[in-house]
């Protein structure tokens, strides 16, 4: 397990870390009671250029999404069971990111990808279906 870098919080300058399942929670549980939809950011504290792995968060809908960018620049979206769902939209900081049509997952898997992501050290969850990033 490494430590992760969470960027959640607008008003801080820098980063909440991450090292255990419990901290991971804490972070989760926070973002994803501030009703609305919302992102966490976590990057691998001791190499952020490794990925990206935005954890999206709706609390009030127990639905979320995931996005996954890797050093290669290869770029993933969760990929939900709804292909017609509307496009989701989630924050980030105050800054708006839609994501593709039915992308969105039940609130309980996005959170196994997270610890997931902990877990391996920052690699891709395997433990959901993924879609390219649209063209």
């Amino acid at each position: 397990m490494v430590a992760l870098e969470a960027w959640f919080d607008i008003n801080s300058d820098d980063p909440t870390i991450v090292r255990t399942p419990d901290e991971l929670d804490a972070v989760l549980d926070q973002v994803a009671g501030w009703g609305g939809s919302h992102i966490v950011e976590l990057l691998v504290a001791d190499d952020p250029g490794h990925a990206i792995f935005d954890v999206g968060l709706d609390g009030k809908r127990e639905l979320g999404t995931l996005y996954y960018s890797a050093r290669n620049r290869d770029t993933w979206f969760s990929q939900g069971t709804d292909p017609t769902a509307p496009t989701p939209l989630y924050y980030y900081m105050g800054s708006d990111t839609e994501y593709p049509p039915g992308a969105e997952l039940p609130l309980a898997e996005v959170r196994r990808a997270a610890h997931e992501f902990l877990a391996t050290g920052g690699q891709r969850p395997t433990g959901i279906q993924w879609q390219p990033r649209p063209e």
